[in-house]
């Protein structure tokens, strides 16, 4: 944490509670380190822009190397382009007349890649494209163990890249995987079988692709919590994390292979206020489940509260802060940083962050929400 971080003083004074808050020394921090581990293993780095939503931070992550960045929906990437980004790859497939015609709207005017994972997918691409588009680039989307998206054995790849290759306006870029169900396995030892195991069907499929005279472009996946395997002789030829720019609490369980933490920096917390102390051992906030996400651990750190205080959520606005034996109490008015739960869906919940350097404060939109504009 930076000495500049003060949530009760200082450049954050000012600021309305509930408010997203970035360290930007530890943010900064983040991004170099997992800039310059993929430097270092010779691996391209296409970062999720889903985790922040954010231009700012997505030019901090070319600057420091990105190639692209990767956005889970259409929107997000649409938000990215308008804001002058682009290299885009949306990693969900694509449904829907609308959303089709939104996408050949968006590739006529930056360079975007998307995914499928059946032939229908293929199809409603191809009625949104005309003969005088360029070819739109697919890549075929692997379900390497998480269940969710991807196409489940090598024939069932083989055969759509077939399709998308034979196709004049479309161009086969590649193959996708995401070991989603690997990333918060805790033990570092566990952590790298599981995600060795769930590599085999992607070399697999890679392997037949060139077999077959159509290598894979390339060979996009990886996540925060196998990040430091899938650059030590990994399938991939770029990686897709997202997390590490501001971890999380459910990061902060996973450890390497020494017992250390993950060599990434907390830098994403909600500044709350004690509206109510009436109750002993407990003092309540101002930020509940509207303002941090629910599908992750409960907060790992409080800046601003007596050792040992521990948070739970108590409602859609408020929180509890659980009080050690003899500590004294935060006073009402008086104000906390809480280290997120699950940062992606905490970051969708606002319109904007509250960016803490050194000399100033600074406000960064935060584009592509579900439920909202920018702020």
């Amino acid at each position: 944490m930076s000495a500049t971080l003060d949530p009760n003083g200082g450049l954050l004074r000012g600021v309305s509670t509930p408010a997203l808050v970035i360290d930007a020394a530890a943010l900064d921090v983040n991004i170099a380190r997992m800039a310059q581990a993929a430097r270092a293993a010779g691996v391209a780095l296409r970062p999720h822009g889903k985790t922040h939503k954010s231009p700012d931070i997505a030019r901090r992550q070319r600057a420091a190397g990105a190639i692209g960045l990767c956005c889970a929906t259409l929107l997000e990437a649409e938000a990215f382009a308008a804001a002058g980004i682009d290299d885009l790859l949306i990693t969900s497939p694509v449904v829907g007349a609308d959303k089709c015609a939104r996408l050949a709207a968006l590739h006529r005017r930056v360079a975007i890649m998307t995914v499928a994972d059946h032939p229908a997918q293929v199809g409603g691409l191809l009625a949104a494209l005309t003969p005088g588009d360029a070819p739109l680039a697919l890549v075929v989307d692997v379900d390497i163990g998480q269940g969710r998206t991807g196409v489940a054995d090598v024939e069932s790849g083989l055969a759509l890249a077939r399709r998308i290759a034979a196709e004049p306006r479309l161009r086969f870029a590649g193959v996708q995987a995401y070991a989603g169900h690997v990333q918060h396995i805790p033990g570092a030892a566990e952590r790298r079988a599981a995600a060795t195991a769930s590599e085999a069907l992607i070399r697999a499929l890679a392997a037949r692709l060139r077999d077959d005279g159509m290598a894979p472009g390339i060979v996009s996946g990886s996540g925060t919590g196998t990040s430091a395997f899938d650059l030590d002789k990994g399938p991939y030829s770029e990686l897709q994390v997202g997390s590490y720019v501001f971890m999380d609490a459910d990061y902060g369980r996973i450890l390497q292979a020494d017992g250390a933490r993950l060599p990434f920096d907390n830098a994403l917390f909600v500044l709350a206020t004690v509206v109510s102390a009436n109750r002993p051992g407990q003092v309540t906030v101002d930020a509940g489940t509207k303002a941090l996400a629910v599908n992750g651990p409960l907060p790992d750190r409080l800046i601003g509260a007596p050792a040992g205080a521990h948070y739970t959520f108590w409602g859609d606005e408020h929180g509890i802060i659980h009080l050690p034996e003899d500590a004294t109490p935060p006073a009402i008015g008086a104000r906390l940083l809480i280290g997120v739960t699950h940062c992606d869906p905490t970051v969708n919940l606002h319109p904007a962050y509250h960016v803490v350097t050194a000399q100033q404060l600074a406000r960064w939109s935060i584009v592509g929400r579900y439920g909202g504009a920018a702020g």
